[in-house]
């Protein structure tokens, strides 16, 4: 460890050859001596105490020497304390600089590449793949790494810096008898940790979640305690923190939000007037999200919550809440809803459903874990703005394309939490996988995605996103116009992207009947329980569409169900007229 009276410039070498159990064993030695200070103390005291009574002037001096060495032996062992507390805190956020910067010589191994000494990360030769959209995912990949790898390291250094800086103030400070950067308790003080990065929305790779995820890795235990009862606003909605710690943030804040919308929602019902609608409206709806929030969070089905955000700034609720381990669990799935989504309308019946799938989910991964995440971090567009906005409306891609990054970031801070990484996938309904697929054009951690009732998508060939071939999959349900007619304002339909996978929504009783049950009965041809129909129907237990959703969830392509050609016709037939043959009457007795 360098004590200098400069600021300390620390390279990445400087940091692998630190020994913090150096500065563990000063600590024990001092500590050792602060003792041997106190037993001093008590031996003074009781000699003081044991001494034969006597009076006179003599005696009063004796007493004042008495007290000047006992004060004299406290002050020491105060100052030993403090010196003990400040290099047992430097010898913790050593370490963590020193496991910045392991983290990040492993996810370069991981990837066959290393870092040397001056913080340099050197990539492999690749080997050509042969595939344009294959080379494309490896650079992806290699940008993520590289942001990860520089976010660790820069951290890694300014947090050694600033430690070896604090440790000489507190040395110094120890030795005159004042205080220390952790105040008289020996806590850490909120004003004396490094504030986290500010976000930002620029370029294609969320670099700053990687160093928000860098940033808590710096921070001692105690200095986390303190960041989530003192400040959790820089905890609850931070991406690349872990969802354990943004939980008890969240908590704290929800408690906020709902004090302050018991309170909005007097004034509004005290308010009186046709101009006062939309607030009595509004303040309504955020009682209702938030009360939906509780509920769901208070759940003793045997699933873990987690409130992964919670943001009432904005025209509606916005949370994300978890059910599962997303710091531990091998898969973790994120749905984004679309149309008309709200907290408070929608978060209970979509925690129902997950439930659910997450249990089926399990099933097939092979003894894994699974956690499913309902994402509504955005302000989906409503029914009502569809002749009240242009921007917040549904056809607009506007929506989507500001909150692409938001999704693109969580799943990033996912990944930038862990020590292990999941198999991340994103599931997307309606304007959701508007959502979805411009969040894919931003590199991220998604592994898979699945589309279902997608209105389009932002591009025509999987080679211009973030994902790997084959990870896009397409559900669409016979009947569901949105599905059919979308493209039109949302760019390519789904199914003709370039690279993208149709699973199958519908079953036939038999293979090769083509479309003959429209001539026939439903009961005859249709296996109603599996297939789904019209626009909100691709998460009905039972479905093929829901079971291709959980076989994707899982880590199994294997287990999907492709599109057959007796499927592709019956749903590109009757579909195009905007009719559900399901629905259709019999025609022939």
């Amino acid at each position: 460890m360098t004590v200098a009276t400069t600021a300390s410039t620390l390279s990445v070498r400087d940091i692998r050859s630190s020994r913090p159990q150096s500065l563990t064993a000063v600590g024990r030695g001092l500590e050792e001596r602060r003792r041997r200070v106190l037993v001093l103390a008590e031996l003074v005291l009781w000699r003081r105490s044991a001494a034969p009574r006597w009076s006179g002037a003599a005696s009063s001096a004796a007493a004042d020497r008495y007290g000047v060495v006992v004060a004299g032996l406290g002050g020491l062992a105060a100052s030993l304390a403090a010196t003990v507390s400040a290099v047992g805190r430097a010898a913790i956020r050593l370490q963590a600089a020193i496991d910045l910067v392991g983290r990040a010589d492993r996810r370069a191994a991981d990837e066959g590449a290393w870092v040397d000494d001056d913080g340099r990360l050197f990539l492999p030769v690749r080997a050509s793949l042969g595939d344009p959209a294959l080379e494309a995912h490896r650079a992806r990949l290699d940008e993520l790494l590289r942001a990860e790898v520089q976010a660790c390291l820069a951290r890694a250094r300014q947090s050694a810096a600033e430690t070896d800086e604090e440790l000489l103030r507190d040395l110094l400070s120890s030795a005159r008898g004042a205080p220390t950067s952790a105040g008289t308790s020996g806590a850490p003080a909120l004003a004396s940790m490094p504030a986290p990065p500010v976000p930002s929305s620029a370029g294609g790779v969320s670099a700053h979640v990687f160093a928000s995820a860098a940033w808590w890795r710096s921070l001692t235990d105690e200095e986390r305690r303190t960041v989530i009862r003192e400040r959790p606003e820089w905890v609850g909605s931070r991406d690349g923190v872990p969802a354990q710690a943004r939980h008890e943030a969240n908590l704290a804040l929800l408690a906020r939000a709902e004090a302050a919308a018991r309170e909005r929602f007097s004034a509004a019902q005290r308010s009186t007037g046709i101009g006062y609608a939309t607030a009595r409206r509004r303040a309504d709806e955020h009682v209702a999200a938030l009360e939906a929030v509780r509920d769901v969070l208070g759940r003793r089905d045997g699933g873990e919550r987690r409130l992964l955000l919670i943001d009432t700034s904005g025209l509606d609720v916005k949370a994300v809440v978890a059910v599962g381990d997303v710091d531990r669990a091998e898969h973790v799935v994120t749905f984004v809803g679309g149309l008309s989504t709200m907290v408070g309308t929608d978060l209970r019946r979509y925690d129902d459903t997950f439930v659910r799938m997450r249990s089926e989910s399990r099933a097939l991964a092979a003894g894994q874990d699974v956690a499913i995440v309902t994402w509504m971090g955005y302000d989906a567009p409503q029914v009502r703005e569809i002749v009240t906005s242009i921007d917040r409306n549904v056809v607009n891609a506007k929506l989507a394309r500001d909150n692409a990054a938001a999704l693109a970031d969580f799943a990033t801070g996912v990944e930038a939490a862990r020590d292990r990484p999941a198999h991340q996938t994103v599931w997307a309904h309606s304007y959701g996988a508007v959502l979805a697929g411009f969040a894919s054009l931003r590199t991220s951690a998604v592994d898979d995605v699945a589309v279902f009732g997608a209105p389009g998508l932002p591009f025509s060939d999987v080679s211009r996103t973030s994902l790997k071939p084959g990870s896009l999959n397409v559900l669409g349900a016979v009947g569901d116009d949105v599905f059919d007619y979308g493209w039109a304002v949302h760019g390519t339909p789904s199914a003709q992207v370039a690279g993208a996978t149709r699973l199958s929504t519908f079953a036939l009783k038999q293979t090769g009947s083509g479309c003959n049950h429209w001539l026939h009965s439903r009961s005859e041809f249709v296996d109603a329980g599996r297939t789904s129909s019209g626009h909100s129907d691709y998460l009905r237990q039972g479905t093929d569409s829901a079971r291709n959703l959980t076989a994707i969830a899982a880590g199994r392509p294997d287990l999907r169900v492709v599109q057959g050609t007796d499927e592709r016709a019956c749903t590109t037939i009757g579909p195009s007229v905007g009719v559900d043959p399901m629905n259709l009457p019999r025609l022939i007795p």
